[in-house]
């Protein structure tokens, strides 16, 4: 059973050990940063561990954490506050905030109240496009517009970025909450427009302690554009949510290990402008998680802590481990019992010297107690001289253990050492008893 069962551990020790050929990320749309970024790290991987990189193009968050928990995808960008009671999780684990969302109220120029918190019926002339239904910023936009507009006055329409853009330049759009990271590039072509403003979102901070997957977020002035007309052209209080990377929990652990080594590289990090996280370092990648990490997030976190199996591996065969190390358990339980049973059916390797033992001792028995004969003594002293030989060679040919575990061995020992007694006190009265006789001679 050993045999059987060490090379079957060997084998899934380098399954384990080694990296997919292939893996699947899940991309978001076209001008997101979900995208960008996916298929920057897919590249990385791809130049660094020679790993084939696959791409699934999605709509958004809502997508990504279904193919994710549908074991479609091994690794895809998420919103956590995408994430409710009808979202499959179970097999969903966390890997690192990547960076921070931002919402941007970009506003239509020439309208001169506020949409949030202006007349109501000026408000009913406001359209707020959000993005595409089952993204991660249609998700946020929804959030943040009931939040503001309790009495759903507001126009609503989900439409995608090309739409949006359009729309402004068309006069059609009001109102867009677009939830992107600050560089990605649909914030930028929406600011290139010259159609459109930046808005601050007013009462952020009581939105943010209502929605903890939330933070304050600071847009400064002229982030978009300096020259010629500044955008935004004061700073922009807003909120944001940490974009994270997440994936299944079935997939090696140390594919997800390496898959964070690439995304805190610093040279990955400057080149994709994640500032946050190339400031925060880990202490960002960790913070406010929505999920569980996966262990291999935690052994590239914690590194003293890296176990050479997969510990998800380790936690699913923990029943078939405990199976075979009980009938392992069994099988040596019976074989004791077989050899201890055999061993009692064969003749006992001290019974030879017990055997001489009893026949010594019958002999001496059998000498006369006075010692008339002279010959009585060397004939003692022969048999004194066999009993100390038996018992030196089964000394010798017994170990501490069997003197310890076998009462064989001590009965032997005590009847040598109590035969050795008696031949010597008879062998002593004898030499006596001649003495005695030979003083009672000369006197006579």
């Amino acid at each position: 059973m050993v045999l059987v069962l060490v090379p079957f551990g060997i084998q899934q020790l380098i399954q384990y050990r080694q990296l997919p050929n292939t893996i699947i990320i899940a991309t978001g749309k076209e001008g997101g940063r979900y995208k960008v970024i996916a298929e920057a790290i897919g590249q990385k991987i791809e130049s660094e561990y020679g790993i084939k990189v696959e791409y699934l193009k999605t709509l958004g968050a809502q997508d990504n954490i279904k193919l994710i928990q549908g074991g479609k995808a091994d690794f895809a960008l998420i919103q956590p506050n995408v994430i409710n009671e009808s979202v499959k999780r179970t097999k969903v684990r966390l890997i690192a905030n990547v960076f921070p969302e931002v919402v941007l109220a970009h506003v239509r120029k020439g309208i001169d109240y506020d949409p949030f918190i202006g007349d109501t019926e000026l408000k009913k002339q406001t359209v707020a496009v959000i993005g595409e239904p089952g993204s991660g910023d249609a998700i946020t936009g929804d959030t943040i517009l009931d939040y503001y507009d309790g009495a759903s006055s507001m126009v609503r329409k989900n439409n995608g970025y090309a739409e949006i853009i359009k729309g402004f330049k068309t006069g059609k759009v009001d109102l867009a909450i677009v939830t992107t990271e600050e560089n990605a590039s649909v914030q930028k072509e929406i600011a290139d427009t010259g159609k459109t403003k930046l808005l601050n979102l007013p009462f952020a901070e009581s939105f943010v302690e209502k929605n903890p997957d939330f933070h304050m977020h600071k847009v400064p002035k002229g982030f978009y554009s300096v020259f010629p007309n500044p955008y935004p052209k004061e700073d922009i209080q807003t909120i944001a949510v940490n974009a994270q990377l997440i994936t299944n929990s079935e997939v090696s652990a140390f594919m997800v290990t390496a898959v964070a080594e690439v995304l805190v590289d610093p040279e990955f990090l400057s080149s994709n402008k994640l500032t946050d996280l190339r400031f925060g370092g880990n202490d960002y990648a960790r913070a406010n998680p929505s999920l569980p990490f996966h262990s291999g997030a935690d052994h590239f976190y914690d590194p003293e802590i890296k176990p050479l199996l997969n510990p998800d591996f380790v936690d699913s065969t923990e029943s078939l481990r405990s199976f075979f190390v009980s009938i392992l358990i069994a099988l040596y339980l019976i074989l004791r019992w077989f050899r201890s049973r055999s061993r009692q059916k064969q003749e006992h390797h001290l019974d030879k010297y017990l055997r001489r033992l009893l026949e010594i001792e019958q002999e001496q028995v059998e000498l006369d107690e006075s010692g008339a004969n002279g010959d009585e003594v060397i004939v003692l002293e022969d048999l004194l001289d066999e009993v100390t030989k038996l018992r030196r060679e089964a000394l010798v040919s017994f170990s501490a253990n069997e003197f310890r575990d076998d009462s064989g061995a001590e009965c032997f020992l005590l009847l040598s050492n109590s035969l050795s007694e008696k031949i010597n006190a008879k062998l002593t009265r004898q030499k006596l008893c001649r003495q005695i006789a030979n003083l009672g001679e000369k006197l006579d």
